[in-house]
């Protein structure tokens, strides 16, 4: 029988090597070792030099292996980032992990470009990798078609007349903190000293247990003692923890199979909510199969909370089978639910608050509060709400000042010309009206930058002021900027923007409203010295006595 010698053939270097064990181990450990050598040479010499970013202007004094980056981390985002715009321009090039060239630019051409053409610019590959680790297959961590497909089900969860059915949990949740908190000012004689950040996470996620998947957390009353609950906290936790070997696993992928601590804590949490998870999807399958023997259309979604509506969506008869969402990834938009309702909007209902009781900004609580109290009902109604026009000028603004997330990074999944509103010179001199990217170049759009520049909002841009939002003709530049809200960068912009802004702005006001018409709110004296950090979302940090950091926000409190 003739043998096909193709089959049989091996790579030359395969011969080489020894059969006996130790030196077949040492062999192999060399061979890895100059691979790892190529690789960083690759990574530190080979791509940085021949990088279509290498000619753009930018900062030099960098690290050797973390590039940028302690500089980066050693102020509040994004303020590296704006004084390097203020020397360099609003497009530049960065030095990341291991020399790596990055693109930031604040232009927003630049960044309208990118984000209208989001399947051409996905996450980078790590970050997709850590949040499917994360949170699953949940749209937060899909690209592509699977997006699409994703998000054509979840759209109708967050249309007005189901944000409409949700008004209910919002006041309740709200007038249960409200109630709480003012419990704390009658045991304290008239005052009482809390931390907000704590209160105003746990009414978070409580609203997203019941909001998202009619499932009481129970937080407010109880703490973070529900088993989701804690897996959650810890979840998010980990996601914020990265340490060196993080870094070094964003640019070398073998380095990521080196198990930690973190990978640990994460998939302990995620054991616990994909089993709650799928409990909760199998329930809404089985309650909604019970409830209708007929035909469920796509277009003729109604209920109350959000799983309900996405798993009745999913279940419709005139969706192809190669259109509907895994259980998988059902579990996923739970797990998304969680991490992008409760810190985000927890974190921005905190800043607000604490903005408002700077002693400079005390006429603004003062000024919002006349606003809240004249309003007869204690439930007003969505339009109701959106029809106050102060409450509205200070939600904006506080999205606007207060982004909870700072920026976020983008790949070039092809070469590219990104074109620039606002031209550069290179260090070449030339002048440039367009950026050229490669494929996997990586860029980082910083929102709070974009909604801190003060070529747009002017040279109070730092300062809190809702009455800009009141003159719709005070900033003319604000129309140029990509944002799907009002020109802000908070909620992103493109066909990948925060598909649940509306969800969280609605709750925002209706957490204010019910806050300020029964609390007051000024800061300890002594005020602590308070410090900004980024992370997932831009946390408060005050230094203990002992030394030791703690994420908190003390506010005083008065009954009005």
């Amino acid at each position: 029988m003739a043998v096909d010698n193709k089959v049989l053939r091996l790579p030359l270097w395969i011969y080489g090597l020894s059969l006996d064990p130790r030196r077949l181990a040492l062999q192999f450990t060399v061979l890895f070792l100059l691979w790892l050598l190529y690789k960083i040479i690759d990574l530190m010499v080979i791509q940085p030099n021949t990088s279509a970013l290498r000619d753009l202007p930018g900062p030099d004094g960098y690290s050797l292996f973390l590039g940028h980056v302690p500089t980066i981390v050693k102020e509040p985002s994004p303020v590296p980032h704006e004084n390097w715009a203020a020397q360099y321009g609003p497009t530049f090039q960065l030095r990341g992990i291991l020399l790596s060239r990055r693109l930031f630019s604040m232009d927003p051409r630049a960044v309208a470009h990118v984000l209208n053409h989001p399947y051409d610019y996905p996450k980078p590959r790590l970050l997709r990798d850590v949040l499917t680790q994360i949170l699953g297959q949940g749209m937060l961590a899909a690209e592509g078609d699977e997006h699409r497909r994703q998000r054509k089900i979840i759209s109708p969860s967050f249309g007005t007349a189901q944000l409409r059915e949700l008004m209910p949990i919002f006041y309740a949740k709200s007038n249960e903190l409200r109630d709480r908190l003012l419990n704390k000012v009658t045991e304290g004689s008239g005052r009482a000293e809390e931390d907000v950040l704590r209160w105003l996470s746990r009414m978070a996620l409580d609203v997203i247990g019941f909001a998202g998947f009619d499932y009481d957390l129970d937080s407010l009353a109880a703490g973070e003692t529900n088993e989701l609950a804690q897996a959650s906290q810890k979840l998010q936790k980990s996601m914020t923890t990265v340490g060196l070997l993080g870094l070094l696993q964003s640019r070398i992928q073998i380095l990521r199979l080196i198990p930690n601590e973190r990978q640990r804590l994460m998939k302990k949490s995620r054991e616990v909510m994909d089993r709650v998870g799928m409990d909760l999807v199998q329930r809404r399958k089985a309650a909604l199969l019970h409830e209708s023997a007929g035909e469920l259309k796509s277009s003729s979604v109604v209920g109350r909370d959000l799983l309900s509506i996405l798993v009745k969506a999913n279940m419709a008869t005139d969706l192809k089978d190669s259109e509907r969402m895994t259980d998988d990834e059902m579990m996923g938009q739970i797990n998304t639910m969680l991490a992008a309702g409760q810190e985000t909007t927890s974190t921005s209902a905190m800043w607000l608050l604490y903005d408002i009781s700077l002693p400079q900004y005390l006429p603004i609580q003062e000024k919002l509060r006349a606003e809240l109290m004249s309003v007869t009902s204690k439930s007003p109604t969505m339009e109701e709400l959106n029809a106050l026009p102060y409450l509205d000028a200070v939600v904006r603004e506080n999205l606007r000042i207060n982004a909870p997330v700072a920026g976020t990074h983008r790949t070039a999944a092809r070469d590219d010309v990104i074109p620039l509103s606002t031209p550069i010179v290179d260090r070449n001199g030339v002048k440039r009206h367009e950026v050229r990217v490669s494929k996997g170049d990586v860029m980082f759009i910083s929102m709070l930058a974009m909604n801190r520049d003060k070529s747009v909002w002017g040279e109070d841009a730092l300062e809190f002021k809702p009455e800009r939002w009141l003159d719709p003709d005070a900033h003319p530049r604000v129309n140029e900027l990509p944002g799907v809200y009002s020109g802000l960068m908070t909620f992103l912009g493109g066909p990948r923007h925060c598909i649940g802004y509306r969800f969280s702005i609605l709750q925002l006001k209706v957490m204010i409203f019910t806050l300020i018409r029964s609390i007051s709110f000024t800061l300890p004296d002594p005020a602590p010295v308070i410090t900004r950090r980024s992370e997932i979302v831009t946390l408060p940090v005050i230094k203990q006595p002992d030394g030791t950091e703690r994420s908190c926000m003390p506010l005083v409190l008065k009954a009005v």
